[in-house]
């Protein structure tokens, strides 16, 4: 006979058998469960573990757990933390801007205002293309309209999607949205330090975030540490003069290759750069996945809370099985650090 164990989530209490898989007992228990992958991946479905064992979905050092992956093995107190609920609405490209040689900015007219935290993200599935997930972002110039949404999106040569925006995909292109979703999104009222990490277009929802923490606490400390691959690419320069301004922030801007045009511009790779981190220090991370990861793991020795937000370019169906198989060998070998896989 099996063990039946009792699982309360936030408020709602369910019984499930002990070996169930958590996220499709809480389903089949008629409990709204937010998830996406089911793969343990993209981060929709963790919760906190209060009390109570799990077999599996567990992060080192961390009281999180990926539903999808967690099998209920005690009885089990878990809670989320309050989020925006997932809509879809209908939206069109309002406007496409070169920002770099390989991104472009997106921005989509909505019918009516989408509430989300800073650091979230959603799906967009422009018409005739496959679904792919992008962050909305603060706008780089000017002040936020809440009619539209702010994307920057990296191109790839072999991208479904991608490579269409600005041929096929213009001005007035039909789009369907999804969202928001994640859980590396802006934690406010904290009163320590913030460290922001980002490289290539995970300065999207950084941006976000660095707005709304400096627009909560304009004197905060925070440092933020803004990576690209060559100068060239390094398109958010306007923005982080902007945040420059305030008193206590420190912008570290990083590049990968050579350059020559200004010594402000560190040589090197993001963590190179990272601060000593103290412990009422909270970290966001957003960007290629090797570089999340590292930062996670700097963050969890450190004793640190950190909060990732990892790309991955979505290739070709044809080659995507063979990048996701890279993927998660970079996962194991870094101990499931800190993560929410995010495909752009």
């Amino acid at each position: 006979m099996r063990k039946i164990c009792k699982v309360t989530l936030n408020k709602q209490a369910f019984h499930a058998n002990c070996g169930d898989l958590l996220l499709d007992s809480a389903i089949m228990n008629g409990i709204d469960f937010p998830h996406d992958c089911r793969s343990g991946i993209c981060g929709a479905c963790r919760v906190r573990l209060v009390d109570g064992r799990v077999f599996g979905g567990t992060e080192a050092g961390s009281d999180m757990i990926h539903a999808c992956q967690a099998r209920i093995v005690s009885d089990l107190r878990l809670v989320t933390e309050p989020v925006p609920d997932t809509i879809s609405m209908p939206a069109h490209v309002a406007e496409l801007t070169r920002l770099a040689p390989d991104v472009i900015g997106v921005s989509l007219e909505l019918p009516r205002p989408l509430p989300y935290l800073p650091g979230q993200y959603c799906k967009l599935q422009f018409r005739a293309f496959p679904e792919r997930c992008y962050s909305p972002s603060y706008p780089l110039e000017g002040a936020p309209d809440n009619r539209f949404l702010h994307f920057q999106i990296r191109r790839f040569a072999d991208g479904v999607v991608s490579s269409a925006i600005g041929e096929r995909i213009r001005v007035g292109h039909r789009v369907r949205l999804t969202g928001p979703f994640g859980s590396a999104f802006f934690r406010p009222d904290h009163l320590g330090r913030i460290v922001l990490v980002a490289s290539g277009t995970g300065f999207a929802p950084m941006w976000s975030i660095a707005t709304a923490a400096i627009l909560e606490q304009p004197r905060r400390d925070l440092i933020f540490v803004v990576a690209a691959r060559k100068l060239q690419s390094f398109y958010m320069h306007a923005a982080l003069c902007r945040l420059a301004l305030f008193p206590n922030v420190v912008i570290i801007p990083v590049v990968s290759e050579p350059q020559q045009v200004s010594p402000a511009v560190r040589l090197g790779r993001p963590t190179d750069f990272l601060p000593a981190l103290k412990s009422d220090d909270v970290v966001y991370s957003s960007g290629a996945p090797m570089m999340t990861n590292a930062v996670a793991r700097i963050a969890r020795e450190a004793g640190v809370v950190c909060y990732t937000d990892p790309f991955v370019p979505h290739a070709r169906e044809a080659e995507r099985a063979g990048l996701m198989d890279r993927w998660f060998g970079v996962r194991e070998a870094t101990r499931r650090s800190e993560e929410l896989l995010r495909v752009a």
